[in-house]
């Protein structure tokens, strides 16, 4: 059986696209495992533990991912997918929220000098984690949460679903020629329709 990971924990946008992604391919069964951090996925995939995973686009440890083992480790796949919507929520029984948590990556989204205590989380999930358990007042987060736990929370800022770019590495470079690409990707008609005008 096919061995994924992914970066945890469950429930994240990582988890939404990677069995979006299994699906796509005819492989539901295949088993999908979750990791804390990119450098431990580097070492169950060099180790054989796993064999693939995949990041997102945005995540501030692409570079690092891509270089560390440069000469073992490959990309070989990426896709699009879209997250699942997002927002910034705040506690309910808080009128003017002081703290906030985060994933790094979603930082672009939203202003967060509004907050005077930022905590960084590991994934969306960890911080929908940190709401429930009252660590911070606010944070960005999946909006569905809100819906989850009516009442508990009010969305401040709603950002929606985002389409992000998703890669997938494995042990067994792909690339045969110059470039890697899809001739017939949903890409190409904008570029016919450019040929075109």
């Amino acid at each position: 059986m096919m061995r994924i990971a992914t970066l945890g924990p469950a429930g994240s946008n990582h988890e939404k696209a990677t069995r979006a992604y299994l699906r796509f391919h005819g492989l539901p069964h295949a088993e999908l495992s979750f990791f804390e951090t990119y450098s431990e996925a580097l070492e169950l995939l060099r180790g054989g533990k796993i064999d693939f995973f995949t990041q997102v686009c945005a995540h501030p440890e692409v570079a690092i991912t891509i270089e560390k083992f440069h000469r073992e480790i490959f990309l070989v796949d990426s896709f699009i997918g879209p997250t699942r919507p997002m927002g910034v929520l705040t506690r309910s029984d808080v009128e003017t929220p002081r703290s906030l948590g985060y994933m790094i990556a979603t930082a672009g989204y939203f202003d967060q000098s509004r907050w005077s205590t930022i905590t960084t989380e590991i994934s969306n999930s960890a911080v929908a984690a940190g709401l429930l358990a009252g660590k911070y007042d606010s944070g960005f987060t999946t909006t569905d949460l809100a819906d989850q736990y009516p009442g508990r929370f009010r969305i401040e800022e709603y950002i929606g679903e985002v389409d992000v770019c998703w890669l997938v590495y494995g042990r067994e470079r792909v690339r045969k020629g110059e470039i890697t690409a899809w001739r017939d990707a949903p890409v190409s008609r904008l570029f016919t329709r450019e040929r075109a005008a």
